[in-house]
């Protein structure tokens, strides 16, 4: 008899719950909920005020808009993502448009091979996902692969924002409950953080203080789309400016 294929674990099982988003093979539908067709308006600002530069990292770039959007505007970007078909679908729609971006599949939480090549940093909506053990790996990370003065942008759900977003798609998608369950207790009784995809100022001012320095953290809003609707609604968001140390 055929033994029953072990269950993936750690970041083999982010893959396939990521992948099969995108996939369209998930409770959101054909797209995702981040995937709004379009660049974050966040994102769009900050280039638009000069403070996107040199070799751009677009990190966990999903299925490209952000990284298409600054190459568009002339910037040299790199676009990562550990979901395989969110990077088929960045470079069919960089094809699509005649646009020139480089997109790889590679786990932010390990950029072995990019060591120091990069002035600047987008990110939409990955460090949300991460715990706050893993954030700081993943600081850690964007330190080795960035140059001296270089800027991270971080766009993330806030903790208000998690609520918001919840409600929306509990509204829009039957099963889903309309909040998640409150940050819980550790093995030594300590506060755990809670359920993603949020963090709070603090998780980003501690997740960042080893080789950066901060340089702003403010209210901001990040676009989702709903499965069925046509236009992005509001999520609260934090957007964090660090520089390399």
């Amino acid at each position: 008899m055929t033994e029953p294929a072990a269950r993936p674990v750690g970041m083999a099982a982010m893959t396939e719950v990521f992948d099969a988003v995108y996939r369209g093979e998930s409770p959101f539908g054909e797209r995702p909920p981040w995937d709004t067709g379009g660049p974050q308006p966040a994102f769009v600002a900050l280039e638009e005020a000069g403070l996107i530069s040199g070799a751009v990292l677009d990190s966990g770039c999903g299925s490209g808009e952000n990284a298409l959007h600054l190459a568009l505007k002339g910037h040299s970007v790199t676009g990562l993502d550990l979901a395989p078909t969110a990077i088929a679908i960045a470079r069919d729609r960089a094809r699509e448009r005649g646009l020139e971006a480089a997109f790889d599949v590679a786990d932010a939480l390990d950029l072995a091979g990019y060591e120091g090549r990069f002035d600047t940093v987008v990110d939409c909506g990955l460090a949300h996902t991460f715990d706050p053990d893993q954030l700081r790996s993943y600081a850690a990370e964007l330190h080795r692969s960035c140059r001296p003065g270089a800027l991270v942008h971080v766009l993330v759900i806030s903790d208000r924002g998690s609520t918001v977003m919840q409600a929306r798609l509990a509204e829009a998608i039957e099963g889903m409950p309309a909040s998640t369950p409150d940050a819980g207790t550790d093995a030594d009784g300590a506060e755990s953080a809670p359920p993603g995809p949020q963090r709070s100022i603090d998780d980003l001012r501690k997740g960042f203080a080893d080789g950066w320095t901060v340089e702003s953290l403010t209210d901001a809003t990040m676009h989702g789309l709903l499965p069925s609707a046509s236009e992005p609604f509001d999520i609260p968001a934090w957007l964090g400016r660090f520089r390399r140390v």
